[in-house]
């Protein structure tokens, strides 16, 4: 076999590999998922979080996110708010680990500006979402992308889920991939949301 193909076949294996560490989706996904929607997997047990990375201070794109309530979010006009834009699916293992996690969030710190903002990939839509999200007591709003079209403004995904953190200037500052690391980010939200108040 040449080094090349071998090389590669390490390079993806070993990624495959550190996406599983961190409590994210990178099996097959279901067939009725959306064909762009990224694989899914089970999780694996104690991951401590996802990988953080910068997203180059991006500025959140002008967007208008009906929910599933039939309210409107425009990403670009929630100066002022801190954003935790997640990815996730029903079908998604990590996805729905880390729900309580960021219920847990958006009560404590909700009133002071914290939104959480569920971005479901799933392709059959409310139909499957909203029951989900009544079943799991999710006090955000959940919007849909079935057609990954918030995706594309904001992607491409790499696994499920992924969390984008925006900061109170419209500024995408993160892209974690994974299991949100609700204990290191909590401080460090908590502090964005203080600058925000000064």
């Amino acid at each position: 076999m040449p080094s090349a193909l071998v090389s590669s076949a390490a390079r993806l294996l070993a990624g495959l590999m550190l996406l599983a560490s961190l409590g994210a989706c990178t099996g097959d996904a279901p067939e009725s998922s959306s064909p762009s929607t990224p694989q899914a997997a089970s999780s694996t047990t104690g991951a401590v979080g996802g990988a953080m990375s910068s997203a180059d201070d991006t500025p959140v794109p002008d967007v208008t996110l009906e929910t599933l309530d039939g309210a409107s979010i425009a990403l670009n006009e929630q100066d002022g708010n801190v954003l935790l834009i997640n990815f996730w699916a029903t079908w998604c293992a990590p996805c729905r680990e880390e729900i309580p996690d960021l219920v847990d969030l958006q009560n404590e710190l909700g009133e002071k500006g914290l939104t959480v903002i569920g971005v479901s990939l799933d392709r059959e839509g409310a139909s499957v979402v909203k029951p989900f999200a009544d079943k799991h007591g999710i006090n955000y709003p959940i919007v849909l992308d079935p057609d990954a079209e918030l995706e594309s403004e904001l992607g491409p995904l790499q696994a499920l889920p992924t969390t984008l953190v925006v900061n109170t200037d419209g500024t995408i500052t993160r892209r974690i991939i994974g299991l949100f690391p609700t204990d290191e980010m909590r401080p460090k939200l908590e502090a964005m949301l203080e600058r925000s108040e000064t």
